[in-house]
């Protein structure tokens, strides 16, 4: 019997259906102006650690040599430190040193950790030993500067000073440590801007007698105040050294005339001397 049934065509492959692509998150675009804010930010605190690592004055091109600095971007950014205080120029040169507003913030970050850091506690146990006000001292802008202070307080008498108070070079146990453990050079450059103030009558006012206090300073590495800012105030400072000869700071005692003559004071050396080295070890450990 013949075979009625039509052949139906053969059936195509099924063709592969093509592979989709897995959808990858865009990256993110950073925006442009805040990658310009850190960029300025980064160049900024680099102009300014250059400058205050520097052991000399240094030339806007010297910066931009060292830090690959865009030259306009470089003097743009010099010039606003300038004009707001944070660097300065020379007297009559353009290179540049550290300026005032920016020593002054320096000096309150470091006052601040000195607050709440190992010193203090050194400074504490210092002034618990000796029964009397201990402070460290430093020199900024030609004068001396507490880093920090801690009054002794079951004395009646009392100075209240606090950190940040400043005290004149020349008549000042820190100060008069200073002068005599400067470079000669910088000591010259000191001496030639004191106006030697007389505050009491024992202040040094007469510059051959102070450069033979200095030298005596020099030779016993102690200096003392012998009622020379304060009528009735004694003072004793010894030197904090770094390990190359650096003067890192000065630690010093204070009391009243009335109950620490300068005798006196001379038999709380030693415990002021392991003080400052112990403070040389804590101030270096943190270089």
């Amino acid at each position: 019997m013949a075979n009625n049934l039509t052949a139906l065509p053969a059936r195509e492959p099924a063709r592969p259906r093509p592979a989709v692509a897995e959808r990858k998150p865009s990256p993110r675009v950073k925006s442009p102006g805040r990658e310009h804010k850190l960029g300025a930010t980064a160049r900024s605190f680099a102009i300014l650690e250059h400058v205050a690592k520097s052991r000399a004055p240094i030339d806007v091109l010297d910066i931009i040599a060292s830090l690959k600095l865009p030259k306009a971007t470089a003097y743009r950014l010099v010039d606003w430190f300038v004009g707001h205080g944070y660097l300065s120029r020379e007297p009559g040169r353009r290179r540049l040193i550290i300026g005032p507003r920016l020593t002054e913030l320096a000096f309150g970050a470091l006052s601040s950790s000195m607050r709440n850091d190992t010193p203090h506690v050194v400074l504490q146990r210092l002034v618990n030993t000796l029964n009397e006000t201990c402070n460290i001292g430093t020199l900024l802008n030609g004068e001396v500067v507490y880093l920090d202070r801690v009054e002794a307080e079951h004395w009646p008498l009392r100075l209240h000073y606090t950190s940040g108070s400043r005290v004149p070079l020349h008549c000042s146990a820190i100060g008069k440590l200073y002068l005599a453990l400067a470079p000669s050079a910088r000591r010259k450059r000191l001496l030639q801007s004191l106006e030697l103030r007389k505050f009491t009558e024992n202040t040094i006012g007469d510059s051959i007698q102070l450069d033979a206090e200095l030298r005596q300073i020099r030779k016993e590495q102690v200096s003392f105040d012998r009622e020379e800012y304060l009528m009735g105030v004694v003072c004793m400072a010894v030197p904090v050294m770094g390990r190359n000869g650096e003067l890192l700071s000065a630690l010093a005692i204070q009391a009243p005339e009335a109950r620490m003559s300068v005798q006196t004071a001379r038999r709380h050396l030693p415990a002021l001397r392991n003080a400052a080295n112990e403070l040389a070890e804590i101030f270096q450990a943190k270089a």
